[in-house]
């Protein structure tokens, strides 16, 4: 069985996540947030969505969607 790639935002607060807003957020403070709570893992939140569930993957899926993005793919 697959691993879901949510987790709850509370659980990851509740662990001591450090979260980092997007470079890009808009001044009301809508915006993607960052974790890397472990080598292994990468958490994307969206932050008008305070108790909702964040996405969890690979370090390698994040670096490789950063890297689509930055090079106009998606």
């Amino acid at each position: 069985m697959r691993k879901s790639m949510y987790v709850s935002r509370q659980d990851a607060d509740d662990a001591g996540v450090v979260w980092r807003k997007s470079s890009h957020s808009y001044p009301e403070g809508e915006c993607v947030e960052v974790a890397q709570p472990s080598g292994a893992q990468v958490l994307f939140d969206d932050s008008k969505v305070r108790a909702g569930r964040v996405v969890e993957v690979s370090t390698a899926a994040a670096a490789a969607f950063v890297t689509a993005v930055r090079h106009g793919d998606i």
